[in-house]
């Protein structure tokens, strides 16, 4: 076998060890998430996207080494880079999350079609290939901003989609439980 044959698939196959260690890292990792007890909602990463973005942003550290500080700027730029893993990884979680949900909906749902059941298939998929794709990035060194923000877009259109169905099951059986006839179980359901 040729040398250099061997040398190129060495190198392929340790960076493909290198992938699957990146990956399989990831998924073990649980966001750090602190909960005050109040009912607000647990979806931050809207609120937290413009931060992610501004900590990514290349302008800090041009600055930092313009002003003679290369070693902070790496310092910094590593820990801001970590910050948008745990973002990245949170993110993932409430996307987990909304999936459960909509699975549990489309059991209670009376019409749920296969097509909706491949639809969700199929966000699955985009959202995990997006997720490893910035991931890896982040991890690279290659700040993904516009990447980061579609995938943030994506679990914000898939709230919204939950919340529209949980309406429209509660107003289901908000219409359903007053077209009963009428009550011979003894409880009273108008008080």
């Amino acid at each position: 076998m040729n040398y250099s044959v061997a040398v190129f698939a060495s190198i392929g196959l340790l960076l493909l060890l290198a992938m699957a260690w990146l990956v399989f890292s990831a998924t073990r990792r649980q966001p750090r998430i602190v909960h005050d007890g109040s009912p607000e909602r647990e979806s931050l990463h809207i609120s937290n996207l413009p931060q992610i973005k501004q900590a990514l942003a290349d302008s800090d550290f041009i600055y930092l080494e313009s002003q003679g500080y290369p070693a902070l700027a790496k310092r910094i730029r590593k820990e801001r880079r970590r910050i948008a893993l745990n973002y990245l990884t949170s993110l993932r979680g409430e996307f987990e999350k909304l999936l459960r949900l909509g699975r549990m909906v489309a059991v209670m749902s009376p019409n749920v079609a296969v097509a909706q059941e491949v639809q969700g298939l199929r966000l699955s998929l985009e959202f995990s290939y997006q997720y490893y794709l910035i991931y890896f990035r982040l991890v690279t060194g290659i700040a993904p901003l516009k990447a980061i923000g579609s995938l943030s877009n994506m679990v914000s259109a898939l709230t919204i989609r939950m919340e529209t169905a949980m309406s429209e099951l509660g107003e289901r059986a908000a219409l359903g439980a007053e077209l009963l006839p009428d009550n011979r179980s003894g409880w009273n359901v108008s008080s």
